[in-house]
């Protein structure tokens, strides 16, 4: 391999190494492993509970858990008073919801005020 190929592969080894670096800075040191879980919520939650560090924030871990348990029977019940919610009961009592659910539980659950992340430090 000449000199010249070898300084080109070198180039491009560090060119993409550093969009690699650039990448995990972005996502900042608070930020999710669970892109599922973090889509999920996103995707059926954040509209009206906010983003997910600032939404996972509203339970503790234990509370989380028993949101959704029982087929997610409180959190359907919490959505209930309001008639704005109507395809969140929808979802929530859907197919979806329980595919999804043990992805989002566990983000919302990284974002708990009670975890080890401090998401109002982001």
């Amino acid at each position: 391999m000449s000199l010249f190929n070898k300084v080109n592969l070198y180039l491009i080894i560090m060119i993409s190494l550093s969009f690699n670096l650039q990448a995990e800075k972005i996502r900042g040191e608070y930020s999710t492993k669970n892109l599922k879980g973090q889509d999920y919520y996103l995707n059926s939650c954040s509209s009206c509970h906010g983003e997910g560090s600032r939404g996972g924030n509203i339970a503790s871990i234990r509370e989380w858990k028993e949101f959704f348990s029982k087929d997610a029977s409180e959190l359907i019940y919490f959505h209930e008073e309001d008639s704005s919610t109507l395809k969140v009961l929808e979802y929530l009592k859907g197919n979806e919801f329980k595919k999804e659910s043990k992805l989002m539980l566990e983000f919302l659950q990284e974002f708990a005020y009670d975890s080890e992340h401090i998401p109002t430090c982001n």
